[in-house]
């Protein structure tokens, strides 16, 4: 504070005319701090700029009284600005210091003590200086040490500290966030809390719930992280055995569809673990065994129906899953050979006629001979053998057959023989088909169909050439 030079006078040193200088000047000083003060924009300068007048010395030729004048207006001109930028909250202890030697600086200033003065003013200036010179070191200073407090969860004092470097730099982003977490991290540690006691209390799902809330509040704060995947991991762990379990288990009963569908899940956590590899060649043979028995008993099916060539299509697929099947080896052999018989059978059986010709009905025969009788679980073939041995019966049985003629015409069948003339003839025929031929000279030739049927009574034919030529 600058004290009124009439303090410095009180004995009445000096003239008058003096006197009234020195308050003028006084006054000047004065006027000038105010005029710096309330146009500060237009006059803050950088810290290079300041740092000149800090140099100013007393030297020859150079008055005192304008020294210290010219020292002090660069002492308020420094102090109005940073004031402005709150240095008064971080510059301590540089800024109380350089108060003082403001102060000595005005008192000395009153007494008329210029060159006293000059240095006071020189020293309040060079702590301003320094101050501004050191603000960066202050605003790293006061970052670390809000990280390290926060990281340590001291959160009065990480608050305290970011706010410092706020007052410092108010833009700087860093500062901003971490007071940001440092306000928040209560919650978190809350929300950790309630994890850490679910997680003591063997409840997982609401651990993990409380771990990840803490993490959402503070993405950058590791321990709630850690947390989380940790139960996580714990909680997968016991969900895989879980599934590795119903797997083994399932397996172990048979039932392929219930393994495949839990091995899915184990495998959707620990896709490349020892176990579901073991267990998933284990699925795959008991899929391949499960398909194989569901051929086996298609093919049984249709053995029972004596459809031998479904069942032949069925031990393809069997043997085309493993060539090494047994049964599908020794049932394809067995169904071809029981195809192979039917077919011949059927041959006949579907067109019986083939069987009134000397050479089919020979086969027919042989083949009776070689399976005159069919497996008891074999009845379509036992019916098929019956039906032909009936066929074959009949085609070698003659039937009565009565001709009739007039007495003229002159009677042959291919291949019997020559009947000669009558009216009335009965001959023994087998069944099949006949040609009937009737001659007479003058007259055209006669020739007839005769279809001699097994099982048909009253078979009878006329034959008689009446047209003359």
């Amino acid at each position: 504070m600058l004290t009124p030079p009439g303090q410095a006078n009180m004995q009445g040193q000096g003239d008058p005319g003096s006197y009234r200088m020195l308050w003028l000047a006084l006054t000047a000083v004065l006027i000038i701090g105010l005029a710096v003060i309330f146009l500060l924009p237009a006059l803050i300068e950088s810290p290079e700029q300041v740092s000149k007048p800090a140099t100013t010395a007393v030297t020859a030729g150079v008055d005192s009284r304008d020294v210290a004048n010219e020292s002090m207006q660069a002492w308020l001109q420094l102090r109005a600005r940073l004031e402005l930028e709150h240095a008064s909250q971080w510059g301590e202890p540089n800024w109380s210091q350089s108060e003082q030697d403001a102060d000595n600086g005005a008192r000395l200033l009153a007494q008329r003590q210029f060159g006293e003065a000059a240095r006071y003013y020189e020293q309040a200036l060079q702590g301003l200086v320094q101050i501004d010179n050191e603000r960066y070191t202050h605003l790293v200073m006061a970052l670390a040490a809000a990280e390290e407090a926060l990281a340590n969860n001291r959160l009065e004092e990480a608050v305290e500290q970011f706010e410092r470097v706020l007052v410092i730099q108010p833009e700087n982003e860093d500062a901003r966030f971490g007071l940001s977490r440092a306000q928040t991290r209560s919650a978190v540690l809350d929300s950790m809390a309630a994890g850490e006691q679910a997680e003591a209390d063997g409840d997982l799902l609401a651990a993990q719930t409380a771990y990840q809330e803490a993490a959402l509040l503070d993405p950058e704060y590791e321990p709630p992280s850690t947390a989380f995947n940790r139960v996580s991991e714990a909680m997968d762990a016991g969900t895989f055995q879980d599934a590795m379990t119903r797997t083994l288990t399932a397996l172990d009963n048979g039932q392929v569809k219930v393994a495949g569908k839990a091995l899915a899940e184990a495998r959707a956590l620990r896709p490349f673990d020892t176990a579901v590899t073991d267990a998933q060649q284990r699925l795959t043979q008991a899929r391949q065994q499960a398909r194989l028995d569901s051929f086996r008993r298609q093919a049984e099916n249709l053995v029972k129906a004596e459809n031998w060539g479904g069942a032949i299509n069925v031990y393809k697929r069997t043997l085309a899953i493993d060539a090494s099947a047994g049964f599908a080896v020794e049932g394809r052999n067995k169904a071809e050979a029981r195809l192979e018989l039917n077919q011949q059978f059927d041959h006949y059986l579907k067109n019986p006629g083939r069987l009134y010709d000397t050479e089919p009905l020979a086969n027919a025969e042989q083949l009776l001979a070689a399976a005159s009788s069919a497996p008891a679980d074999e009845p379509k073939l036992a019916k098929k053998i019956a039906n032909l041995q009936q066929l074959v019966s009949q085609a070698g049985t003659p039937l009565t057959v009565s001709l009739s003629s007039d007495g003229e015409t002159d009677v042959s069948i291919y291949h019997v023989g020559q009947l000669g003339t009558f009216t009335s003839r009965q001959i023994e025929l087998l069944p099949g088909d006949y040609t009937v031929v009737g001659t007479r000279y003058g007259y055209r030739d006669v020739l007839k169909k005769l279809a001699v049927i097994p099982g048909k009574k009253g078979v009878s034919l006329i034959i008689t050439c009446e047209e003359i030529i």
